[in-house]
């Protein structure tokens, strides 16, 4: 009788266990099992956090430079990818349990929402424009007084530390 054949007591659920058993043993001596895989959204870092603000940054900078040129269209563009940026930030304030934090993007992305609806409207209105820079500023800027340190002898900006 060979390892697969079933003895005449043994039922289906034993025969699945042994085979499962047998196939999870040789997926972990192979390190392919699912538990040794990691999800790369969990080991969100604070060098990925900086990284990913750094280009929200230099992208909405771009933003608020084609406005200025009133090329509307290349800023609602580079909005979105400023707007990228910024959302998947979401994990790093999760992950360190500040929904202060959380509550501010929220409000800087509904400001980016509302100024991509602005540089799509068929009649662009440069109020309107003004007015969701703004909040989005605004929003920027509480998260920065809150989160944002500067070193004193470098003049280069950090997270700062966060209490758990």
């Amino acid at each position: 009788m060979t390892w697969w054949a079933h003895s005449p007591g043994e039922t289906a659920v034993n025969r699945f266990r042994t085979v499962a058993s047998v196939a999870l043993a040789g997926m972990i001596a192979t390190g392919v099992a699912p538990s040794a895989q990691k999800n790369p959204y969990r080991n969100y870092t604070e060098e990925k956090f900086v990284q990913n603000m750094q280009s929200a940054d230099r992208n909405y900078a771009a933003v608020r430079s084609l406005i200025a040129k009133s090329d509307y269209e290349s800023a609602k563009a580079q909005l979105t990818r400023a707007r990228e940026q910024m959302a998947v930030t979401i994990t790093f304030w999760r992950d360190a349990k500040k929904d202060d934090a959380v509550g501010m993007l929220k409000k800087t992305l509904t400001g980016m929402d509302d100024l991509d609806v602005a540089l799509g409207s068929e009649k662009v209105d440069p109020s309107a424009i003004a007015a969701a820079s703004e909040r989005i500023g605004t929003a920027c800027q509480a998260c920065h007084a809150a989160y944002r340190e500067q070193d004193p002898s470098t003049k280069a900006y950090r997270v700062r530390r966060l209490a758990q």
